[in-house]
């Protein structure tokens, strides 16, 4: 028997978190501040950050023109409105600066170490817990953690194109997500390899001083208005006025309305992604029409630029300017499949080759959701094994065999629309709940089913199969495949997810406890509420 109030938790739980961006700061946030977990010695929290400074996607990204395609009153945490935006679309350096005010405001780094990078993580069925090897640049340190959460984003390890001879050029090279910022392009003739977003925002920045620039792509990418572009009427980009900005922090039921109106216009959408809507049909039309007007009519360029598949099965990318660059005498567009790179330049498939002075290779990032050290389950298998062949959650947030992990933006996340941030939220929650249950009724570990996942996973497959994400392009969303299964994006609405994670469902779950009674957290057989001398005895009485 244990002694002590109903639900009163027999150990601290320690969680470690891997990475300390956007993700993990949420999560602290929730910990710290609203389900109370850390001052009332529910848990401890330790968040282990590569870098020697904290800021995910926007410490990393500095390449010209990098911003965020979603509107930025809605690409804030849901905590901290921020009425002091700039634009509609903040840039890179604005997000980090907001990221930075929003940790010390609530002092949401003070169980972060930088410098620390996760080498290694093995879980330990019988002790119910994780045991980490930690790389510092004094050498490795050991640590164990009843919770391990992922928060390094699925955008986080940038990869070189394929492409042979790539490290032969000996001109400047570079890659989109480790720009250098003392690289100079003034007169230079410069290669940009890829048409993603990164390119689609460098291309534009860079054109002004190039002496010359050429974009290599193998297929075509829709270039499409600004998500919530609507609220500024259609514009590419809109400024705030000092009067309206003044006007958001003075009145933050009008911050709240102007935020709701973005944020519902989004989710009001989601109809476009629907495979045959009317929506999707008339996004199409009207996108293509779009980019041919900002093509200037020309009919060569818009047969080349404008892809034959659904809007939306690739990202959909607002690129103020890369659409006009091309109609510039300095910027040429290739669609001739590169054969090899050599020391001076690019020789394509045609056989000819094309001189350089410098090559960006905006060519995207590893989205196998495999991670890159050694992270070994209850059955004696890696994640990376595991997921071979595809990654396999458990709504995005756990996978089988692989207890007390968690995952934020994990495989077939709602990355898709919309925007992130109060996904990242509601999945903290999930975390919290889970957290909560596992302290208060003494559980060592609990693990989603595979029997469970697999349902899962086929039955979002049947969804996704009516989506445009599992359309004809050849996208990250599918692994860089064509044809692949759609691994990245949530089978359904933003708003979908929400219902679907707002509760945990332990059902789904197998759940080892510590004790051989798994009744233990009855304790005395009193609640705490009992010992409280204020306590409201009869609260149960309505009437």
């Amino acid at each position: 028997m244990y002694r002590k109030p109903m639900r009163t938790p027999t150990r601290k739980l320690r969680i470690c978190v891997i990475g300390a961006g956007i993700s993990a700061m949420t999560l602290a946030y929730k910990l710290y501040h609203e389900h109370n977990m850390i001052e009332s010695g529910l848990a401890e929290l330790c968040i282990y950050e590569a870098h020697e400074s904290m800021g995910g996607t926007w410490l990393v990204n500095t390449y010209p023109g990098v911003a965020c395609d979603v509107p930025a009153h809605i690409y804030a945490f849901p905590f901290e409105p921020n009425p002091d935006w700039s634009a509609f679309y903040a840039t890179g350096d604005e997000i980090l600066q907001y990221f930075k005010r929003t940790v010390a405001k609530y002092d949401l780094a003070k169980d972060v170490k930088c410098g620390h990078r996760v080498e290694g993580a093995a879980f330990d069925a019988e002790r119910g817990k994780w045991d980490l090897r930690v790389g510092t640049k004094d050498g490795s340190i050991d640590d164990s953690c009843d919770i391990l959460v992922s928060a390094t984003g699925f955008l986080s390890k940038w990869r070189w194109p394929d492409i042979t001879g790539l490290h032969d050029f000996k001109g400047h090279l570079c890659h989109s997500a480790v720009w250098d910022k003392a690289f100079d392009w003034t007169g230079k003739r410069i290669g940009v390899i890829g048409n993603g977003s990164s390119a689609i925002q460098i291309v534009p920045q860079v054109v002004e001083r190039a002496a010359h620039l050429t974009n290599f792509i193998r297929r075509p990418t829709y270039i499409t208005p600004g998500l919530g572009s609507a609220i500024i009427g259609g514009q590419t980009q809109y400024h705030y006025t000092d009067e309206e900005r003044q006007r958001f922090k003075q009145d933050p039921a009008e911050l709240k309305r102007y935020r709701k109106r973005i944020q519902a216009g989004s989710n009001k959408a989601f109809d476009m992604f629907v495979k045959h809507s009317r929506a999707q049909e008339a996004g199409r039309r009207q996108t293509a029409e779009m980019m041919k007007r900002a093509l200037g009519g020309d009919e060569e360029l818009a047969r080349k630029l404008t892809p034959d598949y659904e809007v939306g099965c690739r990202r959909a990318t607002p690129g103020p300017g890369y659409l006009e660059s091309f109609t510039r005498d300095n910027v040429t567009l290739i669609t001739d499949a590169i054969q090899q790179i050599e020391s001076d330049g690019i020789r394509t498939k045609d056989g000819k080759l094309h001189d350089f002075d410098a090559i960006v290779c905006a060519t995207g990032f590893d989205v196998s959701h495999r991670p890159p050290f050694p992270l070994t389950g209850r059955h004696g298998i890696t994640l990376a094994e595991a997921w071979k062949d595809e990654p396999a959650s458990y709504l995005s947030l756990a996978a089988s065999g692989f207890p007390n992990l968690f995952f934020f933006s994990g495989p077939n996340a709602p990355v898709g629309h919309g925007s992130l941030m109060a996904g990242l939220g509601w999945s903290a929650d999930w975390m919290c709940q889970w957290i909560r249950k596992m302290a208060e009724e003494d559980i060592k570990w609990v693990d989603p089913k595979s029997e469970v996942v697999d349902e899962f996973d086929a039955y979002a497959d049947e969804i996704m199969q009516t989506l445009v994400w599992s359309g004809g392009c050849q996208s990250w969303y599918k692994g860089h495949r064509v044809d692949g299964k759609v691994t990245a994006v949530w089978a359904g609405s933003v708003v979908g997810y929400h219902e679907m994670i707002e509760r945990i469902r332990p059902e789904d779950f197998d759940i080892a406890y510590r004790s051989k009674n798994r009744f233990r957290f009855m304790g005395n057989g009193r609640t705490k509420m009992e010992y409280d001398p204020k306590a409201d005895l009869a609260f149960y009485l309505q009437k």
